[in-house]
């Protein structure tokens, strides 16, 4: 199979925000008077909606939890920036499928101007021809929406496409707008995890997608 498209989920699979999250949502807990924060159920929220986030993480019902948004995100501004970096890899590898003539996306659940101002901080904006974020689309993931937008946008076919995450919420939005998709093992769900969802592939470092994609082309 040749690809043309590669969608990369971001927090977890090209940047390692796990710090920031989990600083943020301690910074919640202190201003709300909580107990500290459930890191194991913050884990696996990593890539859901931010409300989602904060339910899990600190134990909130919707509604409490719809209110510690904006709180999050202001603590999120304060810390992030000193605490986000880039994964091993990830330029080296994204320059190359450029240079193979790979488009390169990004589908996450990160508000989209946030997306935006991390991936310019972090020096790689450029090099991605789609972007897609929390208020880009109606359903959030695992609903394979902001798949679809970039199949759209972009005038490719779901099977020429390739969805690659770190947690099953990417790999099921991936299956459910008929690309294929790649786990990779280093992020937020672990590789057991992953395998429950049968993804095409699994890769234990973004470099090996490189390889494995410059084999297929």
């Amino acid at each position: 199979m040749t690809y043309r498209l590669v969608v990369f989920d971001f927090d977890g699979t090209l940047a390692d925000s796990e710090a920031s999250i989990m600083r943020s949502l301690e910074l919640v807990a202190e201003d709300l008077g909580l107990s500290g924060i459930d890191r194991s159920n913050a884990r696996k929220s990593i890539g859901l909606p931010l409300q989602r986030t904060i339910e899990m993480g600190l134990g909130l019902d919707p509604g409490r939890a719809s209110g510690a948004v904006e709180l999050y995100r202001k603590h999120y501004h304060e810390v992030a920036y000193g605490s986000t970096r880039l994964f091993p890899g990830v330029v080296e590898t994204l320059d190359v499928l450029l240079e193979n003539n790979f488009l390169l996306a990004v589908a996450s659940g990160k508000s989209t101007a946030g997306l935006n101002a991390m991936m310019e901080h972090l020096g790689i904006a450029e090099r991605f021809c789609f972007v897609a974020g929390a208020q880009d689309v109606q359903r959030p993931k695992p609903a394979p929406d902001m798949v679809l937008k970039a199949l759209t946008s972009l005038d490719v076919a779901p099977e020429e496409c390739l969805v690659v995450g770190d947690t099953v919420h990417d790999i099921e939005m991936g299956q459910r707008a008929g690309a294929h998709t790649c786990a990779v093992t280093y992020g937020n769900n672990s590789a057991e995890e992953l395998r429950r969802f049968n993804p095409t592939f699994m890769v234990d470092s973004l470099s090996d997608i490189q390889l494995f994609l410059q084999t297929i082309s």
